[in-house]
C-alpha cells in the first residue's frame, strides 16, 4: 500500500459518460471504466535542490489522471457484504496516491450504483465513469515524471497558468473527428478524452497544457481568446 500525503480537505464529483465503444462487446463480465482526475493543492510551499544546489520552489498544484477498469461484479459484491472502504475503489484512490475519505468513497460508489440502476445502461458490458477530486495536503505525492502536470511555484505566471487548468474541461470523442489538434497536428481517437477550452476548441490535453505553461499569456491557440 502506498503512503498518501496528509490531507487536510478533499472535494469530489464523480458523474457517468454515457458512451459505448465497439470493443466494448469483448469483454466477458461486465466492467467499470473509472477515469480519475486528482488535483494535489500543497498547503504550504516548500524548496528542492537541483543538482548544483540550488533551490526553488516545488510545484504548488500537481494534476494526475488515470483510467481503471474494474470488475462490476465484484465491485457490487463488496459494496454488500463488506465496508465499503474494502471496495476496489479503494485500491484505485490507493494507487493513486490520493488521500482516503468516507466521504470521497461513498460519492463514487453511489454514483456505480445509481448507473447500475439505469434501465439504459443494463445491457451495456462496460459502464464509464468520470471521477474528479481536489486534495489540499501538506505535500505532493511522489509521482514518477510523466504522470502528472507540474506548475513551477516559482513562476512569473503561476496563478494564472493554474487559473487556465481549471477552466479546461474535458470532452470524449463519440465519433471520428475530422479537425486535427492544432498544436501538434494529430488526429483524435473515437473514444478517447480530450480537453476543450471555454470558447470551445479541443486539443490533446497534454498539448493544451504544455501550451499553456508555455505561453506567457493564458490564450486559446486556435481563436486567441483569454483563458486566465
Amino acid at each position: 500500500m502506498s503512503s498518501a500525503p496528509i490531507c487536510y480537505l478533499t472535494s469530489c464529483k464523480a458523474w457517468d459518460v454515457d458512451l459505448q465503444c465497439p470493443e466494448d462487446h469483448l469483454w466477458a463480465s461486465k466492467i467499470l471504466d473509472i477515469n480519475v482526475k486528482a488535483t494535489f493543492i500543497a498547503s504550504q510551499k516548500t524548496e528542492r535542490e537541483d543538482e548544483e544546489g540550488k533551490k526553488s520552489g516545488m510545484a504548488r498544484i500537481i494534476v494526475q489522471q488515470e483510467s481503471h477498469k474494474l470488475r462490476l461484479e465484484q465491485l457490487l459484491n463488496d459494496v454488500v457484504t463488506k465496508d465499503w472502504n474494502d471496495t476496489n475503489i479503494y485500491d484505485v484512490l490507493d494507487s493513486m496516491q490520493i488521500p482516503i475519505g468516507r466521504s470521497t468513497v461513498d460519492e463514487i460508489v453511489g454514483c456505480a450504483l445509481g448507473m447500475v440502476a439505469k434501465e439504459s445502461y443494463k445491457n451495456r458490458n462496460v459502464l464509464r465513469m468520470r471521477v474528479e477530486i481536489e486534495v489540499l495536503v501538506d505535500e505532493q505525492p511522489n509521482l514518477a515524471e510523466g504522470d502528472a502536470y507540474c506548475i513551477d511555484a516559482e513562476a512569473d505566471d503561476f496563478w494564472e497558468t493554474a487559473e487556465a487548468f481549471r477552466k479546461l474541461r474535458k470532452v470524449v470523442v463519440e465519433e471520428p473527428v475530422e479537425n486535427l489538434c492544432s498544436i501538434c497536428l494529430v488526429g483524435f481517437l473515437e473514444g478517447s478524452e480530450i480537453s476543450a477550452t471555454p470558447c470551445s476548441h479541443v486539443f490533446h490535453d497534454r498539448c493544451i497544457r504544455a501550451w499553456l505553461k508555455k505561453c506567457s499569456k493564458k490564450f486559446c491557440p486556435n481563436c486567441v481568446t483569454n483563458l486566465a
